[in-house]
């Protein structure tokens, strides 16, 4: 899907969302970022939140998913991950977000009042994903962080990144990694969790991610989805 037939889609998305029950929170005011594609064969794709950051006054410079456009921690953190995978930032990778519209406020403070807002703004955004990544044709997916997993899980549980990490208890590491299989997730493709940065304060995804970045290289092929 080109970036102007997903941006016209988009808009019609964000109609619905601001005549729904969550409407309050939807900011129609401004355009969704375009998503990052590499240029050449895309391997996996990265998938954000959303585009709403703290700042107001800054969402509107927003014009590139995750901010890949420009230098950034969250640039230099994904580009290192792409390096231990073999691959290239810019060359290999099409990141893109689960929420495409800007929120009023960040997220999380919406979450506090409604918990279940976010997969219910999901589930209006993720018939367009389908079929915004149905080019890329058993790529799998890297989702940044644990809201955008359970929206993608089938699970009715909440699913945590590190039962996928190798954890086996407080203190306990173990390399007994895995990832999200295409049937247990509703976008039908591997899915790989990851963490934002802010996971990175924790010890054990520090200890883990050189150990799961390994895994996933040796998953990452064209039979992963098989």
């Amino acid at each position: 899907m080109n970036d102007n037939k997903l941006s016209i889609e988009s808009k019609k998305v964000i109609d619905k969302l601001a005549s729904s029950e969550i409407g309050s929170y939807i900011d129609t005011s401004l355009t969704p970022p375009d998503p990052f594609r590499g240029r050449g064969e895309i391997r996996l794709i990265i998938l954000g939140q959303d585009p709403t950051v703290q700042n107001p006054e800054y969402r509107k410079k927003i014009k590139v998913v995750l901010l890949l456009n420009q230098p950034g921690r969250l640039r230099t953190y994904l580009a290192n991950v792409c390096k231990a995978l073999d691959m290239d930032l810019d060359e290999n990778i099409y990141a893109s977000n689960l929420l495409k519209n800007f929120f009023t406020v960040p997220p999380d403070t919406i979450r506090k009042k409604d918990p279940q807002f976010f997969r219910k703004a999901a589930d209006h955004w993720i018939p367009l994903l389908i079929k915004e990544i149905e080019e890329f044709e058993n790529v799998p997916i890297m989702p940044l962080g644990e809201p955008v997993l359970n929206c993608l899980t089938k699970s009715p549980d909440r699913v945590l990144i590190r039962n996928y990490w190798g954890y086996e208890g407080p203190a306990q590491y173990g390399r007994n990694f895995n990832y999200i299989k295409p049937t247990e997730n509703v976008l039908s493709r591997v899915v790989f969790p990851f963490p934002h940065i802010p996971g990175l304060s924790h010890k054990f995804f520090r200890q883990q991610m050189n150990g799961y970045l390994a895994f996933m290289k040796e998953h990452i092929n064209p039979n992963t989805n098989k």
